[in-house]
């Protein structure tokens, strides 16, 4: 649109010559009822006091002419009435001149051009509504007009009521009419600051309502957790004449109204027909006014927007995994930010069991307590907040195959170094699925080495421990049983086997020490200490108290043995209120008392001591080897039999008397060899 200070160029010619004083502004310009315009300007500044006037021209076309409508005198006046302008039968457009007291040309350039704001209101196709138009006061807006247009309607009559508000570029609005049938009118307002507000020309008509009010908006379709009936929620529609709403069900074989609910403000609705916790629940809603129309008349009603549909929860349980699967429908009607899941363990307080993300709708309550209800709750969050929803609530009773009661390790006895029995004793009311051998060694954490299919075992499991070293350590076990779905429900009593350790010192006693037994439910009786001299039978040698474990045997009249002393201790339960009456025994520790080797340094033939022979004790000889040699080095007399002395002879004859060397080799009872090397001084004695 071409400048409207252009347009007025073309109108009024402007005096170039000789500017006198700046025009006003005009800011404003208001028609009241009989179309009268009422002006308002800003003053220009007349710094050397030679004003003489304000001319105000108007005319009803943009493009003119303009006819001087006015004359103001008074320099500071800012306003001034039309009267019979006639703006209310279409736009007035104005401008203004100053006019100062000196020589012609004294005339100063026009101001701005402002227009009246003309408004016409008609009636919307199809009808309902009424449809404002009007002229803009100016193209673009003044500058320091307000930022917006302020509609009002008068209804009822004399009574004004802002209906709405435009920015100060738009010429049209609509208003949805909510009277059923009456006169309205309306005006259009637009400020300019603090110094005055213009007013377009009034219209109006007789309306009627057509339309219905607008279609309620679902907040959220709920379940509610105590009465399991689903709850509907919905904006209220904000037409004052709203006067009720139409809850309907939707279903897939058709649609039922299920209630009407009256008050524009009552937006809450429970349906005591619900049936939440057997499958998701749809509903809408549609709203209705006070305005009758058609032929017969029925209200104004309006459409129904897209359902929303509850949440539908369902849970299973695996009664072998220990785990409660969830399982529920989407929530329909809004998209969903997350959704979160409550639980609740027997009458405790719901807690949150997880948040999951809005494509998920399954969730697992692992490791649930048998014999228990647990109940659950899904919950929806829009996305962006602002609603939520809940599902219904389901609940479940786990149940559980019958478990052992009891499990007792009754003995973890030793058989050899590298084999470990354990005895278990089991529950046989039970279903076990299999016994589980765990070993600990040296205190490290328990592990399993072992493992019984539990179907027909019983009453005691028999585990063979091979992979160990008994005679170095000590072994804890335990049995972990595993019921009919493969967890573990009990673990036995732990059994340390008893590790025997034994040391022999020169002073002829063997020294026993080794770990008590543990853990009987019973008590440990006492110790009986076995012992094997150079491989002979076992005998009981001592028995110790339950809290003494340690012993020392003195063997220093034993010396003919071959020195190798073997001990077993073995444990007796007693008290065990289930009566039973286990023993274990330890590893085999065997103490080889060090060998003792004496040899002569001269001989007598003919005298008490005419033989030569090592003399030993607590040896256990083998592969024995006794040589002596002359003074040149060469062998001369030799045995192996470690029975045989030398008599000082060689051949049947007495060898010279001297100094003669000798050599003697032999392993003990351990497997140690020994070797010595000395001299002899042979001496003739009496024939």
């Amino acid at each position: 649109m071409r400048s409207w200070v252009v347009a007025l160029g073309l109108l009024a010619p402007l005096c170039f010559h000789a500017q006198v004083l700046d025009p006003p502004s005009l800011r404003c310009a208001s028609v009241n009822v009989a179309g009268d315009v009422g002006l308002n300007w800003v003053v220009p500044p007349d710094p050397n006091g030679i004003f003489a006037a304000y001319e105000i021209y108007g005319s009803s076309l943009l493009a003119g002419p303009y006819g001087l409508v006015a004359s103001v005198p008074v320099q500071g006046q800012t306003n001034f009435l039309h009267l019979g302008a006639g703006a209310d039968s279409g736009p007035r457009y104005y401008y203004m001149q100053t006019i100062s007291t000196s020589l012609p040309p004294n005339v100063s350039v026009p101001s701005d051009t402002l227009a009246t704001m003309f408004l016409t209101v008609s009636q919307s196709n199809p009808l309902g509504s009424a449809v404002l138009n009007w002229t803009p006061q100016h193209v673009p807006p003044l500058s320091t007009a307000a930022p917006d247009q302020i509609i009002s309607m008068e209804y009822p009559q004399g009574v004004w009521t802002v209906i709405g508000q435009v920015p100060n570029t738009a010429t049209q609005f609509e208003q949805v009419i909510s009277v059923c049938e009456d006169s309205l009118t309306f005006r259009v307002g637009l400020a300019n600051g603090v110094l005055c507000n213009s007013s377009s020309s009034l219209a109006g008509d007789v309306f009627q309502d057509a339309t219905p009010p607008s279609s309620p908006q679902l907040v959220a379709v709920s379940v509610d957790t105590l009465s399991g009936l689903s709850t509907a929620t919905w904006s209220a529609s904000p037409e004052p004449d709203t006067d009720a709403y139409i809850i309907v069900l939707v279903q897939p074989g058709g649609n039922v109204i299920l209630d009407t609910i009256y008050g524009q403000f009552n937006t809450t609705y429970t349906w005591a027909g619900s049936q939440a916790g057997a499958g998701a629940e749809s509903f809408t809603v549609a709203a209705f006014d006070t305005c009758w129309t058609g032929n017969p008349p029925s209200p104004n009603t309006s459409a129904t927007l897209p359902e929303h549909t509850t949440i539908h929860v369902t849970a299973s349980y695996d009664r072998c995994e220990g785990n409660v699967f969830l399982d529920w429908t989407p929530y329909g009607g809004w998209d969903v930010g997350s959704y979160q899941v409550f639980a609740r363990e027997g009458t405790g307080s719901f807690f949150l069991l997880g948040n999951f993300n809005a494509n998920q709708t399954d969730a697992v309550h692992e490791a649930v307590l048998p014999f228990t209800t647990y109940c659950y709750v899904v919950k929806a969050l829009k996305a962006g907040g602002g609603a939520s929803s809940l599902s219904n609530k389901v609940c479940r009773i786990t149940d559980y195959p019958p478990v052992p009661a009891f499990n007792y390790l009754r003995t973890a006895t030793v058989i050899a170094d590298d084999h470990i029995r354990v005895i278990d004793s089991v529950d046989m009311s039970a279903i076990a699925s299999r016994y589980r051998l765990e070993r600990s060694a040296n205190g490290e954490p328990f592990e399993q080495i072992a493992s019984r299919n539990g179907i027909g075992a019983g009453p005691l499991v028999v585990f063979d421990d091979l992979d160990v070293e008994a005679d170095l350590r000590s072994y804890r076990y335990r049995v972990a049983v595993d019921d009919s779905c493969g967890t573990e429900t009990i673990l036995s009593n732990e059994g340390a086997t008893i590790h025997l350790r034994t040391e022999a010192d020169l002073e002829g006693l063997v020294h026993l020490d080794w770990n008590g037994y543990e853990d009987w439910a019973g008590a440990v009786l006492g110790y009986n200490v076995y012992c094997s001299i150079g491989g002979a039978p076992y005998f009981l040698l001592t028995t110790t108290a339950s809290g003494d474990w340690r012993f020392t045997h003195d063997v220093s009249e034993l010396t003919e043995s071959n020195g190798r002393f073997c001990y077993v201790v073995e444990a007796n339960e007693g008290g065990n209120p289930s009566g039973i009456q286990a023993s274990s025994e330890s590893n085999v520790s065997c103490a080889i008392q060090p060998e003792q080797f004496w040899m002569p340094n001269a001989f007598i033939a003919g005298g008490v001591n005419d033989q030569f022979f090592p003399v030993t004790a607590y040896t256990d000889v083998q592969n024995y080897a006794f040589i002596i040699y002359n003074r040149w080095g060469q062998e001369i007399w030799s045995t192996m039999d470690p029975n045989v002395a030398w008599n000082g002879q060689v051949g049947g004859s007495y060898v010279p008397q001297g100094v003669y060397a000798w050599y003697c080799a032999f392993e003990n009872g351990a497997g140690r060899r020994f070797e010595e090397r000395g001299t002899v001084t042979f001496l003739w004695g009496r024939e």
